[in-house]
């Protein structure tokens, strides 16, 4: 029997030995070899654009903020020049590349481009603290050729798609892609696929699409980048068995057909300006709390951070995800303040503390910090009760905003406090330097 399994294991160790004799034979080049060629490749493609690249480019791994146009020019001497729709039309920034093997043929961002790397920069005030965008800056090729080449994200996981661009007039083109998106820009969407009617919020470049099911509703998140022909989504969806890959940019109207089916239509509603507030997410600060809340947010600068030796990153106010109220981060401690509100008419809400919608951290700083005072202007008292617990208090404001298409700011005028002038905005703000 002894025997019978030593010449057993002799031929399973010859035919083995055979196997990787054939694996070997099926390549005439050592692996370093064609790594190397590989690699001269994919680097002559990158490099013959003579006007660069376009890139459809999805940070985050879950593509939370959508996607953005990035214009990519590599010089022979490692060089990169970047542009992109998430800065001005006309900037551009230079930084150095290369191309390596790591499990394939990886192209790397390795210097820090002040364009670029916007996307995967732990900026506090742009994503989530200490993460940013969660951006990549390492991609392995998937494919390459002079006409289109795709990236993976190694980091992420995103493919990200490039191709030449049609001449060098970067500026020109992110210039379009401004104008369409804010055509296209509405504060909510609705839209009739066959029977089922899909309602649609957006946040960043991200629509959040609600249809009834069955017996429930079903939401669905999908990316997009602006081109300048429309709306195209990182994949296409199906709804209904319809697929749906994105809408066709029309001058002047609030309607908008899909790509890929005729018969869907985007259609642009501008709802009563409280609607579109409390379905916002706005950003507070110091100089835009009027005259009665100054002064608080000014306490709060002044004395309560100091001596938290905390820096406070952000301060949202209005809707963030399925909470209500405030959100805010103070050195990488995030936390929720919860508010309710009422809507009176088109123009006009009510507000107030909720002390049961604090999440995370939300109540520590309300009750340890003082964060009261930054909310007192919405709906609290700066006095607390007996019991050291924050005094709600129903505020009225009347709304006005600069554009009720797509408002750049909201301004919240207490009915009982003319002292009490409240602006949000929609864009990133220093909570106490702008």
């Amino acid at each position: 029997m002894k025997k019978i399994q030593i010449l057993l294991g002799i031929a399973i160790l010859g035919l083995l030995t055979s196997c990787l004799k054939d694996q070997e034979d099926i390549f005439d080049k050592p692996s370093a070899q064609r790594a190397e060629e590989a690699i001269a490749a994919d680097y002559q493609v990158l490099t013959s654009a003579g006007n660069g690249w376009l890139m459809k480019y999805y940070p985050s791994p879950y593509r939370t903020y959508g996607g953005y146009n990035v214009f990519l020019k590599f010089s022979a001497d490692g060089k990169v020049t970047v542009a992109s729709d998430i800065d001005d039309a006309d900037a551009t920034a230079e930084s150095y590349y290369k191309i390596t093997q790591s499990a394939g043929v990886v192209l790397s961002f390795d210097t820090f481009n002040d364009i670029f790397h916007l996307f995967s920069t732990p900026d506090p005030v742009l994503g989530s603290a200490g993460e940013g965008w969660g951006g990549d800056y390492d991609f392995e090729f998937i494919s390459v050729s002079p006409e289109k080449i795709v990236l993976k994200g190694k980091k992420s996981g995103n493919y990200a798609t490039m191709v030449p661009c049609k001449d060098d007039n970067w500026a020109d083109y992110i210039t379009t892609i401004n104008s369409v998106e804010e055509d296209m820009n509405f504060p909510q969407y609705t839209m009739m696929v066959d029977t089922t009617e899909v309602s649609i919020a957006k946040s960043y470049r991200n629509f959040e699409m609600t249809y009834a099911t069955a017996n429930t509703d079903t939401t669905i998140y999908v990316p997009y980048v602006v081109t300048d022909t429309g709306i195209e989504f990182y994949e296409p969806v199906t709804i209904n068995g319809k697929e749906i890959g994105g809408f066709k940019y029309a001058a002047d109207t609030y309607d908008f057909q899909c790509t890929t089916d005729a018969d869907i239509v985007l259609n642009g509603i501008v709802p009563p300006i409280n609607v579109t507030l409390v379905n916002g997410l706005w950003a507070c600060s110091m100089s835009n709390m009027g005259e009665y809340g100054m002064p608080l947010w000014n306490a709060i600068k002044t004395q309560v951070m100091p001596a938290l030796g905390e820096d406070l990153y952000y301060f949202y106010f209005g809707r963030n995800g399925s909470y209500w109220g405030f959100t805010f981060n103070s050195s990488g401690y995030a936390g929720v303040i919860g508010f309710q509100y009422q809507l009176v008419g088109d123009d006009k809400v009510k507000l107030v503390y909720n002390a049961k919608g604090n999440q995370s951290n939300g109540d520590w700083y309300v009750k340890n910090a003082a964060f009261y005072y930054l909310i007192a202007p919405f709906g609290c008292s700066t006095q607390l009760d007996k019991s050291n617990s924050v005094v709600p208090v129903v505020r009225t404001f009347t709304l006005t905003c600069d554009n009720p298409k797509s408002p750049t700011w909201i301004q919240l005028a207490d009915d009982d406090m003319p002292n009490n002038v409240i602006k949000v905005w929609d864009e990133n703000l220093d909570p106490f330097n702008d």
